[in-house]
């Protein structure tokens, strides 16, 4: 073949200037024209293989790629090995299916450029279709360590930590939202710290995004919850209600939430009130009609709870019902305990045995829902007031820490400490 004269080059030059404009601009057909041109004019010219196969490959290509590779190997062999055209067959390679020799590439070529970011991400994805996660997670950090503002990645290696280390995932992902406000981090981040039972960080991050989105009910009735599982009743509340405020398909949720609530603080009359106005929405809510019998009983409104029975009857089957009604009286145990056993004064002297047996079936009922519900913070700290009064100032201590552990701000819990100590001392 006769070598191109200089005029020759000089306009494949200029064809493969138009190609790239063409190329940048998203017009693929259009720069392959040109490339085409060049090659006619300069065939052995290897810019102008390199930029027809990143054509291809954005045309989703691969084998047509490796073709245009191949030729520039063949003009120029010794150029096979830069690192450009190295990354360009690794992912024409892993487009065609050959999966496993472009990993190879790309390790070598990772080997040889460490501070470059290119080869640890193409590693990343190779890894995660080969179902190769330990090594997927080792790329993932150094796409991170190379380039810290790649929020995608960043999620990504959270994910994958979930499984491995899900605290390191968590501190991954609270690190990387220090910078930004994106609610959708925002709320994974609170979800994998509560699942983590990080409850404090979980509550701060809700805040945070409801300062940004106040009026999102997924998430005032998600934090709702928290608060009151956390024992924060009156945060509860303020979430819920304002959640049951805004019209929408989840007002029938929001009620159901706010009657636990309720129902958690011992207002049985306000929680069967909710549940009342659950079954207007919906006669054939069963779960709302167990409520309304549970709390109605532990009103004192037997009545209410016997014509609630009879519609949950209607429109449950016998497991169901069960079910429903085994659930709330959950709910219903701890306070309800704690009214049974408080309804008369401490005893001034030894002697009144109905008092502290009261205390001791509150303290037997307790435990179990503190067994069920080890994160519920006012079961802890109604299980240390019946500790404190039966003079069990050790196991007072336990029940009242567990709470303020989950809690640290639960008023009633921190002046429920200095009592016991008060006690201790008077007792020393």
């Amino acid at each position: 073949m006769n070598r191109p004269t200089i005029e020759q080059q000089q306009q494949a030059m200029d064809r493969l200037d138009l190609a790239r404009a063409a190329y940048h601009a998203k017009h693929y057909d259009q720069a392959l024209g040109h490339i085409r041109r060049a090659v006619e004019l300069d065939p052995n010219n290897v810019n102008a293989r390199v930029l027809q196969a990143r054509v291809y490959l954005k045309q989703n290509r691969p084998n047509l790629a490796m073709s245009a590779l191949n030729a520039h190997d063949k003009a120029a062999p010794e150029m096979a090995d830069v690192p450009e055209v190295s990354m360009l067959r690794a992912e024409a390679l892993a487009g065609s299916g050959f999966d496993r020799i472009a990993r190879g590439q790309l390790q070598k070529l990772a080997a040889q450029l460490p501070d470059d970011v290119r080869p640890y991400r193409m590693l990343s994805g190779l890894y995660l279709k080969l179902n190769q996660f330990n090594e997927a997670i080792g790329s993932l950090r150094d796409v991170v360590r190379l380039s810290p503002s790649d929020q995608a990645s960043t999620r990504l290696l959270s994910d994958l930590l979930q499984e491995r280390d899900p605290q390191e995932g968590i501190d991954l992902l609270l690190a990387g939202q220090a910078d930004t406000q994106e609610p959708g981090v925002l709320l994974r981040a609170a979800r994998q710290c509560r699942g983590l039972d990080r409850l404090r960080d979980a509550d701060e991050l809700y805040g945070t995004l409801l300062n940004i989105r106040p009026d999102d009910v997924g998430v005032l009735l998600e934090s709702g919850r928290l608060s009151d599982e956390m024992g924060e009743d009156t945060t509860a509340l303020r979430r819920i209600e304002k959640a049951v405020s805004i019209p929408g398909d989840h007002t029938a949720e929001a009620i159901k939430a706010l009657s636990l609530v309720h129902t958690h603080a011992g207002r049985f009359r306000l929680a069967a009130l909710s549940c009342w106005k659950a079954v207007r929405l919906s006669a054939h809510n069963g779960e709302a009609w167990a409520g309304l019998a549970v709390n109605a009983q532990a009103c004192g409104r037997s009545g209410l709870a016997d014509r609630a029975l009879a519609m949950l009857n209607r429109c449950t089957g016998s497991r169901q019902r069960q079910k429903h009604l085994a659930a709330y009286w959950q709910h219903a145990a701890a306070p309800l305990a704690m009214e049974a056993g408080l309804e008369d004064a401490p005893p001034d002297h030894a002697g009144q045995t109905t008092f502290q047996t009261l205390l001791k079936q509150a303290t037997h009922t307790l435990a179990e829902v503190t067994s069920d519900y080890p994160l519920r913070a006012d079961a802890h700290y109604h299980l240390a007031i019946c500790h404190h009064f039966l003079d069990d100032p050790t196991e007072a201590n336990i029940h009242n820490d567990q709470a303020l552990a989950i809690n640290p701000r639960y008023d009633a819990a921190l002046r429920l400490a200095e009592q016991i100590e008060d006690h201790l001392a008077h007792a020393a």
